[in-house]
């Protein structure tokens, strides 16, 4: 047997074209570097498109995006342009051909103390709150975001605060004269509701009230507040005031 017959047949079929077997290691190294590079350039086309389209995905819901859209489009081709308003975001829920989920407008533009561009979108079907944020700066799109629970509180809450208010209004024009701290207490009295400091300005003073209470949203308990100023004269309008920190 001649010596290149023994070197084959010791090094085996496996190992007898070391040429070939590299080529295939070097094919499948580039393999995988091209895998790697096309995921990474898919990976950037995805953060691009997310950028674009900031509300794109938000909350899985396309029916929102269609209306905020439509409200963000309403300004943006306004002359000059403008930033959103509460009759754009309006108008966007009053069109049918837009608002194909059947959206409700909870909460509008401006309708928030300390929230003034959030709006609040309902699903009628799924019962879905969706929140959007509608920037102040013009051409800006808007975002969703996660539901404020102060704002939600507020919403969910401010009605009863301001019937009890005016109540003790009424009550004490009856009287015939303005409201009082002591006027007031008896119309939450037995309810959720807390005085963060007792009223006791006299009638024809007015005054600031802090009204407070404990509500659980997304599982939390929650402490919220809203501020009552009651005027000075007889059968004056209460009206919600921003709270002093």
């Amino acid at each position: 047997m001649s010596r290149m017959c023994h070197e084959l047949r010791n090094v085996g079929p496996g190992r007898a074209n070391p040429t070939r077997s590299r080529r295939h290691r070097d094919l499948a190294r580039a393999g995988g570097r091209n895998t790697i590079v096309t995921l990474l350039v898919g990976v950037a086309l995805t953060a691009t498109t997310m950028l674009i389209s900031p509300l794109a995905g938000a909350a899985g819901s396309s029916g929102v995006l269609a209306v905020a859209d439509y409200a963000f489009s309403t300004a943006n081709h306004s002359r000059p342009p403008q930033i959103v308003t509460a009759a754009d975001v309006a108008n966007a829920v009053a069109t049918v051909s837009v608002n194909k989920a059947s959206l409700t407008l909870d909460i509008n533009i401006g309708e928030i103390l300390g929230y003034p561009r959030l709006v609040l979108f309902m699903n009628g079907s799924t019962y879905k709150q969706t929140c959007v944020d509608f920037p102040v700066k013009i051409g800006q799109s808007p975002t969703v975001i996660p539901c404020p629970a102060e704002a939600i509180a507020a919403w969910t809450e401010l009605p009863f605060v301001l019937n009890a208010s005016r109540s003790a209004v009424a009550d004490a024009a009856l009287s015939g004269r303005a409201v009082s701290g002591a006027d007031i207490t008896p119309f939450f009295n037995g309810s959720n509701y807390k005085f963060l400091k007792t009223p006791t300005f006299r009638a024809g003073q007015g005054g600031v009230v802090t009204i407070i209470w404990k509500m659980k949203f997304n599982g939390a308990l929650t402490i919220s507040h809203i501020c009552v100023q009651f005027a000075k004269t007889e059968a004056g309008i209460p009206i919600q005031v921003a709270c002093k920190q």
